[in-house]
């Protein structure tokens, strides 16, 4: 009973933020199991999101036009690239949340130009927006990443 009110909690104030004032989701679900033994068990689990379907899809598309240029990236960025510094990780797959970036890999992230922060949610004072190997990314003060689109026209490889 308790975690269906918290799922229509969360969806009645979903609905009354607008899309672009939200610049994270967090949704918590308890779970409480009751043991044969008569004991309980509470299970909270926290899931965080910042980027909606529908601002993923938009991220995505804004790529779309540069697919055939070198990386897949605007031409004004490739100059920014250090291929063969990014991790493979950065390259292939979608970098996860809660993922620190490290002092070493911080200069291979490239900040999001204005164009591309204006289809994403107004970030807070302490988040902003990179692209980082094939990933935009939210990543907070403590660089740490707080969501990330991997963009599938975005192709380093370290043949170019």
């Amino acid at each position: 009973m308790r975690t269906t009110i918290a799922a229509l909690g969360a969806a009645a104030l979903g609905t009354l933020l607008p899309l672009t004032a939200q610049v994270t989701e967090t949704r918590e679900k308890t779970e409480v199991r009751e043991h044969a033994d008569g004991t309980t068990t509470e299970t909270t689990t926290t899931t965080t999101t910042t980027f909606s379907p529908a601002v993923q899809t938009k991220v995505v598309k804004y790529f779309e036009p540069h697919k055939t240029a070198r990386f897949g990236l605007p031409p004004a960025w490739v100059t920014k690239v250090k291929a063969k510094q990014i991790p493979a990780a950065w390259r292939t797959s979608t970098i996860a949340p809660g993922v620190v970036i490290t002092e070493k890999e911080r200069p291979l992230l490239i900040d999001a130009p204005a164009d591309l922060v204006g289809v994403l949610p107004a970030p807070s004072a302490d988040v902003r927006y990179y692209v980082a190997g094939g990933n935009v990314v939210a990543v907070d003060r403590d660089y740490r990443v707080v969501e990330s689109v991997n963009i599938p026209s975005i192709k380093i490889t370290l043949e170019d």
